[in-house]
């Protein structure tokens, strides 16, 4: 296999094991999903004004029917609303409730410590400047390609 291919199966099973134990954590710890918990981080980076369902689809990156059933776990629950949008009668708006914000801190604090202890700690100097380079340039790939299928 070539270093290419080694790099890309290390990425790849790696990430894919770091999330789920991320995941792991958060259910044991709050009783949320990873895809929940980055719902609630969407949101609360939108703050008070919220987000809505098509945007927080992209930046989720679900299908507009997956979000809709996160959604209504989430609201089941107490921890975001919907609303109609001031500007656009035909479209919502979801938004972060009280214990919603709430337990997107609490679950924060689970994501992070998890973050910090099975990635960040390990990192050696230049590594963090590394990462964010290769991963600022497939991000920009990404977006590029994005842009010329819409």
């Amino acid at each position: 296999m070539s270093s290419r291919g080694e790099a890309w199966e290390t990425y790849f099973t790696t990430t894919r094991r770091l999330s789920d134990r991320i995941e792991r954590e958060l259910k044991s710890e709050r009783g949320i999903s990873l895809p929940e918990y980055n719902v609630l981080l969407q949101l609360s980076r939108a703050g008070g004004t919220g987000a809505r369902p098509s945007a927080l689809s992209r930046e989720v990156v679900f299908s507009p029917s997956r979000l809709t059933h996160t959604l209504h776990r989430l609201r089941d629950r107490g921890l975001v609303q919907r609303s109609a949008c001031d500007t656009d009668a035909r479209g919502g708006v979801v938004t972060l409730t009280e214990a919603g914000a709430a337990e997107f801190e609490a679950a924060a604090q689970v994501h992070r410590a998890a973050v910090r202890r099975l990635v960040l700690d390990s990192l050696e100097p230049g590594d963090t400047e590394a990462l964010g380079r290769v991963f600022g340039r497939i991000a920009q790939r990404l977006d590029e390609e994005d842009a010329r299928r819409r």
